[in-house]
């Protein structure tokens, strides 16, 4: 907090040591954050957010409530604010990740790297199955599920269970 960090109420935010957080970020309550863990510039964590080891978020980074984040690096001014699982994955600047958003990156034997290109939608309740990788400004619909390596192009548009690509649309 002397660095410039504001903890809105250090009762109830848990963070281990061999954290690093860089100044203006704010983390709110009920917020855990494991070591080996790094936030950057005017972020906002939480409230009720987990951050395990591995995780880097990078400046004016939003995650919020319910939010679990694990081996992961989440590029500037992306936005995560509600409920989901970001684990083993790499999201590019200025992406919105819908609420609800998970991405099932254990297969039974090994993890796998979800990849979000910079400027995505991720719409709400969006399953992405890893390993597979989101384009550039690419954008799921609400509910869809993006099976393991059916890779959505840059610009593309998909929804749907299994998630296909909108009529009409790249």
């Amino acid at each position: 907090m002397r660095d410039g960090v504001t903890i809105v109420d250090p009762d109830s935010a848990f963070i281990s040591y061999g954290t690093k957080i860089d100044k203006d970020t704010t983390i709110y309550p009920f917020t855990v954050i494991e070591s080996d863990v790094k936030i950057g510039r005017r972020c906002q964590v939480g409230p009720f957010a987990h951050l395990r080891p591995g995780s880097v978020l990078e400046d004016d980074v939003r995650v919020g409530n319910f939010i679990e984040i694990v081996r992961s690096r989440i590029s500037s001014k992306t936005r995560a604010r509600h409920f989901g699982y970001l684990g083993d994955s790499r999201i590019g600047r200025q992406v919105n990740i819908g609420a609800g958003t998970v991405t099932a990156n254990f297969d039974g034997q090994k993890k796998n790297i979800t990849f979000v290109g910079e400027k995505a939608f991720i719409g709400s309740d969006t399953v992405l199955i890893a390993p597979v990788k989101i384009g550039k400004g690419a954008k799921t619909g609400a509910g869809s599920v993006v099976t393991r390596g059916r890779n959505v192009p840059a610009g593309a548009i998909v929804a749907g269970v299994p998630a296909k690509p909108l009529k009409g649309k790249r």
